[in-house]
């Protein structure tokens, strides 16, 4: 397992959060998601051989937040 720890713009309140968790959490191979959003991050932890730390940069993007670099 990997744990990254992505930096997240764009959320603004609880909902964000949850909807940053289930579209990380959604990706297989995924095991752990906690977002901070006061922090503006989300640490996740995944199996390298089943997820990519792209795919689920991308699927953050895709639901309308922006991953920062």
């Amino acid at each position: 397992m990997t744990t990254e720890v992505i930096k997240i713009e764009g959320m603004m309140c609880g909902h964000c959060q949850a909807n940053v968790e289930k579209t990380i959490v959604a990706i297989e191979g995924v095991s752990e998601v906690k977002v901070d959003l006061e922090a503006k991050q989300a640490t996740v932890t995944f199996d390298p051989d089943t997820a990519s730390l792209d795919a689920i940069k991308a699927a953050v993007t895709d639901v309308g937040y922006t991953v920062v670099a």
